[in-house]
């Protein structure tokens, strides 16, 4: 049986400054990462995100010590040598952390729900899609539920942004890449009533485990 976990927090004010030590007492190589950013949203999110991936490794039952091996391989996917296949995301007040306990590749995607002009987003959607957008009660609500499949998979393969979204073709539960034909099993997840998110996986995820940890528990 496949299991995916997903550990997540929400920012009451995601631009509150947090406490310079919360950043500098994780590894040199993550605080480094960090401090390249100036704006106090985007710190705030990537510490968060830091820290979700801690408690997932201590909850996991691995030793607090392999959290400093993390490392980005030549695609820039984070891991960590000896650890489960993890990925990070966050947008607006949310951040997430999904963990695979086995091998594969998992990947999530949230994406705060904004205002904007789906029509000018024509090039990263097939002309059905587009439709299916288009069609539905709320096009804002299916535009981020869409967007948040394919950044999902494109975040599960390991390329990332190399993979052009419109080669990305979106099917009820899962999707596929035009260059490999792979599929992957896509599953929305319920996080906060401001985002879409989606984790996308090779396998079917049989047990998806879902805990929310509250900044004020978070950061410790």
């Amino acid at each position: 049986m496949s299991k995916a976990i997903v550990y997540y927090t929400v920012f009451d004010d995601v631009h509150d400054p947090i406490r310079q030590d919360f950043i500098h007492s994780l590894p040199k190589k993550m605080a480094d990462e960090i401090l390249q950013y100036k704006k106090q949203g985007d710190i705030n999110r990537l510490t968060a995100g830091k820290y979700l991936l801690k408690n997932l490794l201590i909850d996991g039952g691995f030793s607090e010590e392999i959290f400093s091996h993390y490392a980005i391989d030549e695609m820039g996917k984070p891991f960590i040598k000896d650890f489960h296949p993890f990925n990070i995301t966050h947008s607006g007040r949310v951040v997430a952390c999904a963990v695979l306990p086995q091998e594969g590749n998992i990947g999530i995607d949230v994406e705060k729900i904004r205002e904007i002009e789906v029509l000018k987003f024509d090039k990263q959607f097939s002309p059905p899609e587009m439709m299916r957008i288009l069609a539905g009660k709320d096009p804002m609500q299916t535009f981020f539920d869409f967007w948040t499949m394919k950044e999902a998979v494109m975040k599960a393969d390991g390329r990332g942004m190399r993979i052009p979204l419109h080669s990305i073709r979106l099917k009820e539960d899962h999707a596929t890449i035009d260059d490999t034909g792979m599929k992957w099993n896509l599953y929305a997840l319920e996080l906060d009533d401001s985002v879409k998110a989606h984790i996308s996986c090779e396998f079917e995820i049989k047990d998806l485990v879902k805990k929310c940890i509250p900044t004020t528990q978070l950061f410790k």
